[in-house]
């Protein structure tokens, strides 16, 4: 059985600028040529109540810039241990120049997603590849990673600390090559939600308005470029219109990187915000 994280666990695909990336939306004719290909076994292996088994239509954009078609997840394996989880997945994709098949692979480290009283969730990749292209390596290097970017989550950005930081501005925010900032709000919005509502009804309220991204990082000192820094800190404030509380949220969410071919982190902690001004 499937569980309510699956359909989260490829995004690191999504906005990781060093490797791999996905832009994923919900589509059933994807889901009808996944059960037309995959065996009766492997049909029985996806829940019906999860969107990552009902078909994503993906573009998959490798190294070289080649943009995939996705089309099923043919594996899942799972590691329980006590404190985390270590998520095996394999999906297929199809190159539309000349329709050859690849196959990716993803492992992810994360810790419960069931466990709704830690004020945080966090994700490791350990594995973001082309089936076969590289070695992996599954030792994440902390001691790459800036001191700055550790420890406890940063609260939300005063007046004085955004003055230091780079504004998104709403140009960037619609445009298609930086379609992975608004999966870092869904990120935050499955952190949020991912007990008390089904992955079915999480999916029923997209979409997210992404109002707000402030992005804080020490990498990089042109404003252009800390949009796609390695490491970063990103405010969000964002909307759902569907919700029925009438949602009004903000999220902080960390990414860090070891310089490892595939590896990144995020960490992540949202909360809901009454008031009508969100920055």
């Amino acid at each position: 059985m499937v569980t309510s994280f699956s359909f989260v666990f490829i995004f690191p695909y999504l906005f990781n600028p060093l490797c791999e990336y996905s832009i994923m939306y919900y589509d059933p004719e994807y889901a009808r040529i996944a059960a037309e290909e995959l065996g009766e076994d492997e049909q029985n292996s996806f829940s019906d109540d999860d969107p990552a088994d009902r078909g994503w239509s993906t573009y998959v954009t490798d190294a070289n810039g080649t943009a995939c078609d996705f089309r099923f997840i043919s594996q899942l394996h799972e590691q329980t241990h006590l404190y985390f989880t270590k998520s095996f997945v394999t999906f297929e994709a199809v190159n539309p120049a000349d329709r050859s098949p690849l196959t990716f692979e993803t492992c992810v480290k994360h810790n419960d997603d069931q466990v709704t009283h830690v004020p945080n969730l966090w994700w490791e990749t350990h594995i973001c590849r082309v089936e076969g292209s590289e070695e992996a390596d599954y030792e994440w290097n902390d001691g790459a990673v800036h001191d700055y970017y550790k420890g406890e989550m940063p609260k939300w950005l005063s007046d004085d600390r955004q003055q230091r930081c780079y504004v998104v501005e709403q140009s960037e925010l619609h445009d298609e090559k930086n379609g992975w900032l608004p999966l870092l709000t869904e990120f935050a919005f499955f952190t949020k939600w991912n007990g008390p509502l089904s992955p079915g009804e999480i999916e029923d309220c997209r979409p997210l308005i992404t109002q707000h991204v402030v992005v804080e990082t020490l990498d990089e000192k042109e404003p252009s470029d800390k949009l796609n820094a390695a490491n970063a800190v990103f405010y969000i404030s964002f909307e759902c219109v569907e919700d029925p509380t009438i949602g009004r949220y903000r999220a902080v969410i960390r990414k860090t990187m070891d310089g490892k071919p595939g590896h990144m982190s995020l960490e992540v902690t949202c909360w809901r915000f009454a008031t009508s001004t969100l920055r």
